[in-house]
C-alpha cells in the first residue's frame, strides 16, 4: 500500500510562513484602528508608564506617587516604553502592545519550524490564539513574556544537537529574559523545556542523555533564584479565590473572551472540531505534546492569584492550547491542510476585524470621556468610580476599569484606579486618608443589577469621602443614568460625568 505523502514534501517551501506574516499583519489592524487599545488593564500600565517617564520633573506626581525600579519577574512593557519614552507614555504603550500578537505569532513560526522541520496547519490554527483572553484583558507583562517565551523555546529546539555546554549560556540568556517579562512566561518556558528533555530521556534511556539534560535545564535555574529572592519581599501572595472548580471550567470556555461572545466561542470550538474530524491524521510530537499536557496540569493545579497577579491560571489556558496545536504534525493530504488552513485563517481575519471595528467605537467614547480632563486643573486629586453590573458580567473587554488612570499623565493627577502589589509593585500611591479607596479596586462601585440602574449608587460613596479629601468624583460607565441625583455635573456625556467635590 503506498503511504500517504507527508505535508511538508507537498507544500511548497514559505507558504504557510508566508501566511503567518499575513496573520501578524493583520492583528496590527486593531491597533490601527484605535488610539487607546480597548484592553482592561492598559490605562492602569499607562498611569505607571507616565510616572516613569516624568522621573520626577511634575512636582505633583512626585508628591502624589513613588516610583522605584526594582528586579521583578513583572518588567516586560515597562522595559519596552521606557526604550519609547521619547514618544510618551500613552504612544510607546500602544506601541509596545501592538508588538505582542505579531511576536507571538512569529515565535508560533519559529516553534513549528524548529519541532517539525516546516511550518505545519497546526501552527495557522494556534496563531488565532495570540489576540486570547490575556492580551484583551491588557496582561501586557505576560503576554510579553509568553511570546519570548516561544522564541526561546524554539531556540531551545534548535540547540538540541548543540552540546549542552555549549548551549547554556544562550538558553540561560534566554530563560532569564523571559522571566524579567513576567515570571509566568518563564514558568511556561520551563514546562516546555521539560517536557522536551524528559521526551529524550524516555526515548534514549542513557547516561549520556541523562546529563545533557541536567546540563540543559541549568538554564532555567538563575531566574528559580530571583524568584526565590522575589518571595523574599513578599512577592509570593497567593489564592485560589472561590467556586473553583466552575472557575477552573471557565477558564477553558473564555479562552478567547474579549470580543464578541460568539466569535471568540465559535473559534476554538470549530477548530477544535476540525481537528478531531482530521485526528487520524495528525501525528504528535511528544517533545511538544508533554509539554502542552503539564501547562494542562498546571492551569487546573495553579492558585488565581500568584506573585500578586490575579488570572494566573486563567493565562496558561491559551498557552496550553497553542502547545497542543503546535504539537500536531499533519500526516493527510493536501487538500485536507488547506482546509484546515482556511478554516483557521478565516476565523482569525474575522476576529480581529471585528476587533477593530469595536475598537475604534470604543476609541471614539474614549475620546469622548477624556474632554471632561479639559475641566480639571493640573495636579488635581480625581476620586474615579466605575459602576458595575452585578447581575451580569459583560463579555467584550472594555479600557473603563482603569481608564481614569490616563489622568496622571495627561493632567499630573492623583487617581485611585493604580494596583496594590505587595512585593511586586513599582509604583505605590502616597496618601494621608483612607489607603482603601487611594487604590484598586475603590474604583468599583455596584450601579446597576437585575432590575436595572441602583438608585443613587453613589451615596454610600460620597459618605466614605472625606471633605477635602478629593477635588472631583469622575462616573464612568454611567449608561447614560444620573449617577449623583441633585448634583449639576462640570461635564457629561452619554457614558460619564465629572462632578467638583466641595473643598474642605
Amino acid at each position: 500500500m503506498r503511504p500517504v505523502p507527508d505535508l511538508v514534501r507537498q507544500l511548497r517551501p514559505l507558504r504557510l510562513e508566508w501566511l503567518l506574516a499575513a496573520m501578524a499583519l493583520l492583528a496590527l489592524l486593531p491597533f490601527r484602528a484605535a488610539r487607546l487599545p480597548s484592553m482592561t488593564d492598559l490605562p492602569g500600565h499607562i498611569g505607571r508608564y507616565a510616572v516613569m517617564l516624568d522621573r520626577g520633573a511634575t512636582p505633583s506626581l512626585e508628591t502624589y506617587y513613588d516610583f522605584h525600579w526594582r528586579l521583578v519577574g513583572n518588567l516586560g512593557a515597562d522595559l519596552g516604553v521606557l526604550l519609547f519614552g521619547w514618544m510618551g507614555a500613552e504612544r510607546a504603550a500602544w506601541l509596545v502592545s501592538a508588538a505582542i500578537a505579531p511576536l507571538t505569532i512569529g515565535g508560533i513560526a519559529a516553534v513549528s519550524r524548529a519541532l517539525h522541520g516546516r511550518v505545519q496547519p497546526g501552527a495557522v490554527a494556534a496563531a488565532c490564539f495570540a489576540m486570547a483572553n490575556p492580551l484583551m484583558f491588557g496582561f501586557v507583562n505576560y503576554c510579553l513574556s509568553l511570546a519570548l517565551a516561544w522564541w526561546s523555546f524554539a531556540l531551545w529546539i534548535r540547540l538540541r544537537d548543540v552540546r549542552a555546554t555549549i548551549a547554556l549560556a544562550p538558553l540561560t540568556l534566554a530563560a532569564t529574559g523571559t522571566w524579567l517579562a513576567h515570571a509566568m512566561g518563564w514558568g511556561v518556558l520551563a514546562l516546555l523545556a521539560g517536557g522536551f528533555e524528559l521526551e529524550r530521556l524516555v526515548r534514549q534511556r542513557t547516561r549520556a542523555a541523562l546529563i545533557e539534560a541536567a546540563v540543559r535545564t541549568l538554564a532555567l535555574v538563575p531566574p528559580i533564584a530571583l524568584t526565590l529572592a522575589w518571595q523574599g519581599d513578599g512577592g509570593a501572595l497567593f489564592a485560589w479565590g472561590d467556586d473553583l472548580l466552575v472557575r477552573k471550567a471557565m477558564n477553558w470556555i473564555v479562552v478567547l473572551r474579549g470580543e464578541a461572545k460568539w466569535i471568540d466561542l465559535a473559534t476554538p470550538a470549530l477548530l477544535a472540531l476540525a481537528m478531531l474530524v482530521a485526528w487520524r491524521r495528525h501525528a504528535i510530537d511528544w517533545r511538544l505534546g508533554i509539554g502542552a499536557l503539564l501547562l494542562t496540569l498546571a492551569c487546573l493545579a495553579m492558585p488565581t492569584t500568584l506573585f500578586g497577579s490575579w488570572g494566573a491560571d486563567e493565562r496558561l489556558a491559551p498557552a496550553a492550547v497553542t502547545a497542543a496545536l503546535l504539537s500536531l504534525r499533519w500526516r493527510g493530504s493536501r487538500r485536507g491542510a488547506v482546509a484546515i488552513v482556511a478554516l483557521a485563517a478565516t476565523l482569525f481575519a474575522v476576529r480581529t476585524t471585528m476587533i477593530a471595528r469595536d475598537w475604534h467605537r470604543l476609541d471614539q467614547a474614549y475620546a469622548s470621556h477624556l474632554r471632561a480632563l479639559d475641566r480639571v486643573p493640573h495636579g488635581a486629586r480625581i476620586h474615579a468610580v466605575v459602576l458595575q453590573d452585578r447581575c451580569r458580567t459583560a463579555w467584550q473587554s472594555t479600557a473603563y476599569t482603569h481608564f481614569a488612570s490616563l489622568a496622571i499623565g495627561r493632567r499630573g493627577a492623583l487617581v485611585n484606579s493604580q494596583w496594590l502589589l505587595p512585593g511586586a509593585a513599582l509604583l505605590t500611591v502616597r496618601t494621608t486618608g483612607d489607603p482603601t479607596l487611594a487604590h484598586d479596586p475603590s474604583q468599583m462601585v455596584d450601579g446597576f443589577d437585575c432590575t436595572g440602574p441602583i438608585r443613587q449608587p453613589l451615596a454610600a460613596r460620597l459618605a466614605q469621602l472625606r471633605t477635602g479629601e478629593w477635588d472631583f468624583l469622575w462616573v464612568l460607565a454611567t449608561r447614560g443614568i444620573d449617577p449623583l441625583p441633585g448634583h449639576t455635573p462640570v461635564f457629561r456625556d452619554a457614558n460619564s460625568a465629572l462632578y467638583r467635590l466641595p473643598a474642605g
